[in-house]
């Protein structure tokens, strides 16, 4: 499929507003993507380097594609072990945002996250001249989104820095558009949004997708809004999950009350149990090799506290650190299925001038918590 199909399919499919249909055909994803992208041929397997200089037709075809593309690797160091740390989403993510967005021309809209350019590209089409800003922690990245930008005639005002401090000088903004996944809503988006609307990923270490938009109230001082949608992105630096921790003491060893598959295999339980405990990752892993009684759920928190909770047998869970995390993990799955196992969509946030963030389901509206660890003060912003 190419990129003209593509953009005819999301729009035939209701996903691409009629609005957005000449952006997205006049400024090909293509047209924003550097020379060298990252290609993992298979699961498990190391990313391999696709130049467009020495592969054309794989370049192309990647750049092409309905996936996201792998822009970079370890923060752009060459000797990382190789993570991912950023890439060009997948149309489809990019046009259910920006349509949740409800950008209009003339608006004034501030994106954290520049990446490539593409979005505040397209963002600039709708907008005209001058409406954008956008916000690259990166300065590799926000120097080749710039060429990249005025090479396609659009001159957004692009800026390096933390975006979680937004950019005061241009504000106030219509609208506030992250494509990066953020954990908290930094104060500052609220505050330089009055009346407006916030679009993020917002993402827990358990949970890896989730749509939030939310209404800002007039003063600036608030907003509230619903999760909208599913959508996976890059996590915003400063907010990545911690790894797996070391060993923290000798572990203890029980049986699993719940069956870990219902959590590791159930994209709506971990997305509610995300919420219920925000500081809490996991991971399902199988290592190659190893006999299939070994699958287990690996879960930790960013003190040093970590549990495994093996799927088969005896359903073992061993813990360890200062928190029985799988205890914790079996008490949130239960409030879950007992307040009839609300997906993604049925929950609602809001978030106060300080940072605190209060969440609850429409499953069980009465009934709303808070979420810990407030957003920490950003650094400023240069001008590039």
């Amino acid at each position: 499929m190419g990129y003209t199909e593509l953009v005819t399919g999301l729009t035939a499919g209701g996903v691409l507003p009629a609005r957005w249909v000449p952006a997205f055909t006049e400024l090909p994803r293509a047209g924003f993507l550097p020379g060298t992208l990252w290609e993992r041929p298979s699961p498990g397997m190391a990313w391999e380097r696709v130049e467009r200089s020495a592969a054309p037709g794989r370049w192309q075809a990647l750049a092409d594609s309905p996936d996201p593309v792998i822009i970079q690797l370890d923060d752009g160091e060459d000797s990382g072990p190789g993570q991912l740390s950023s890439s060009q989403s997948a149309p489809r993510a990019v046009a259910e945002m920006l349509a949740a967005l409800d950008l209009e021309p003339g608006m004034k809209v501030c994106e954290a996250g520049t990446g490539t350019g593409w979005t505040a590209a397209l963002m600039e089409h709708l907008t005209g001249d001058g409406q954008v800003t956008t916000i690259e922690v990166d300065p590799r990245l926000a120097l080749q989104a710039k060429i990249s930008l005025h090479a396609a005639g659009h001159h957004p005002h692009v800026v390096t820095g933390d975006a979680r401090a937004g950019h005061p000088g241009r504000a106030p903004f219509d609208r506030f558009i992250s494509t990066v996944a953020v954990r908290r809503i930094p104060p500052a988006w609220i505050a330089q949004t009055p009346g407006g609307v916030v679009v993020t990923p917002f993402h827990t270490p358990l949970a890896g997708y989730g749509l939030l938009r939310l209404t800002v109230a007039a003063d600036g001082r608030s907003a509230s809004g619903a999760f909208v949608g599913r959508v996976a992105f890059m996590w915003m630096r400063a907010e990545r999950p911690a790894l797996w921790p070391g060993i923290t003491g000798a572990p203890r060893a029980r049986a699993a009350v719940i069956d870990p598959e219902s959590v590791a295999g159930d994209i709506g339980a971990q997305f509610a149990i995300g919420l219920r405990l925000p500081d809490v990752a996991q991971r399902w892993a199988f290592d190659a090799g190893e006999r299939y009684e070994t699958l287990r759920v690996r879960v930790w928190d960013e003190a040093g506290s970590r549990a495994v909770a093996f799927c088969n047998g005896p359903r073992t869970v061993y813990e360890a650190g200062a928190r029985s995390l799988w205890r914790e993990i079996e008490d949130a799955h239960a409030w879950w299925t007992g307040t009839g196992r609300p997906v993604c969509e049925d929950f609602r946030l809001t978030v106060d001038a300080e940072g605190v963030h209060h969440v609850w389901s429409t499953t069980e509206p009465d009934r709303t918590w808070t979420l810990t660890d407030p957003v920490t003060p950003a650094p400023g912003l240069s001008a590039s």
